[in-house]
């Protein structure tokens, strides 16, 4: 009896010792999953930036005194294609000049500098974007999962910081409004 009961003993032992090895090799896999991802979003966004193509769909729009306000992507959104852009405010409870309740403003870009930190893999972006109704200064913060913000100024005192995710022309959802 004595035996039977240290077999069944050495038998539960090995498979608890057998099942804590497996799942340490599923948090592995999990842990390189991940990795694996933000490595892929990371070449995306990187893609995305040297090729000049991309649009920042803004959740949130910040203003100058530091307050947040929720906003559609869809009409609220920083459109970089090639050596253009287009920076465009919207409201879905007004019409505006633009026929979306704000501004679109489209212009030429003058000037493009990128600054890319491998180690954290985020990426600075400055442009200055020419645009009849006048000249702004763009500073976009992206991070790796393409999450990102753009701080516009222009000639006048203040700044507007928009909020949100940066994708690819070819996927964006925006309506593109009158630009003036």
């Amino acid at each position: 009896m004595k035996k039977l009961v240290l077999i069944f003993v050495f038998a539960i032992s090995a498979s608890l010792v057998f099942a804590q090895e497996a799942s340490s090799d599923l948090k592995m896999t999990k842990k390189e999953k991940r990795k694996a991802e933000l490595e892929r979003q990371y070449q995306l966004t990187k893609d995305m930036i040297e090729n000049r193509a991309f649009v920042l769909e803004s959740d949130f729009i910040q203003n100058r005194y530091g307050h947040r306000f929720p906003v559609s992507p869809n009409i609220n959104f920083v459109k970089v294609d090639s050596s253009e852009a287009v920076i465009q405010l919207g409201s879905n409870f007004r019409v505006g000049p633009n026929g979306v309740g704000g501004v679109t403003a489209k212009g030429k870009i003058t000037k493009w500098e990128v600054t890319e930190n491998q180690k954290n893999k985020t990426f600075n972006v400055r442009m200055y974007v020419m645009t009849p109704i006048g000249m702004y200064d763009l500073n976009f913060s992206v991070r790796p999962g393409g999450q990102a913000t753009a701080r516009l100024s222009g000639i006048r005192a203040g700044h507007l910081t928009f909020d949100g995710d940066l994708v690819s022309t070819n996927e964006s959802s925006t309506y593109e409004g009158w630009a003036i």
